[in-house]
């Protein structure tokens, strides 16, 4: 992170945040960054090492919080407390977006050719590591889970992931992004509960 919290500074981050919601990754220009900010591009290495460092810093608060709420996550994860279909778990992932919509919108639409390039993927892997996480501790409390193949437990995470992303994608305001998510509550946690045997 850089140390120099000048005006300069600030003007470099509003830029190559522009630069990099507008161009995305692996067309985002430094050239076109520093002119709009008026230094050189050798100006601009004092601050950033390279496209690479500039977007992790643009994204680092969304991953930080994410990462945070999948370990809290973890951590509540019972048979008798947690209810990962509960309104307070889908509130809290459309808050957790809506913080740092920007930055999602970065990971999501733009990140093509960043080493952030799979973050929808990596999410759909933490995401079934959960769901078989759960499973197994409903399993071991009595409950008639479904036995599913690797497939099937990607197939599950998958619509959810790309579901809820599709907020980001297409720009929802926070309130269409609650309808949203009511809707395809309604339509995945029925076979969900069925799966987990709720």
């Amino acid at each position: 992170m850089p140390k120099d919290k000048s005006a300069t500074n600030a003007r470099i981050i509003a830029c190559m945040r522009e630069e990099f919601l507008t161009h995305g990754y692996d067309k985002a220009s430094l050239n076109r960054i520093s002119a709009k900010v008026g230094i050189t591009t050798a100006g601009l290495y004092k601050h950033f090492c390279g496209k690479e460092d500039m977007f992790g810093f643009l994204v680092r608060d969304a991953l930080d919080a994410l990462e945070s709420i999948q370990s809290e996550g973890t951590r509540e994860m019972t048979a008798e407390d947690y209810d990962p279909f509960s309104d307070e778990v889908s509130s809290e992932l459309i808050e957790l977006i809506y913080e740092h919509f920007e930055s999602w919108k970065l990971l999501v639409c733009c990140a093509n050719g960043s080493k952030y390039e799979r973050f929808e993927e990596e999410l759909i892997d933490s995401e079934t590591a959960s769901n078989k996480q759960y499973a197994e501790i409903l399993r071991r409390a009595g409950r008639s889970v479904k036995p599913l193949t690797e497939m099937e437990w990607h197939i599950l995470s998958t619509e959810y992931i790309h579901l809820v992303l599709e907020i980001v994608r297409h720009d929802m305001t926070k309130e269409e992004a609650y309808r949203h998510m009511s809707f395809v509550k309604a339509l995945l946690y029925p076979g969900w509960k069925e799966i987990f045997g709720l």
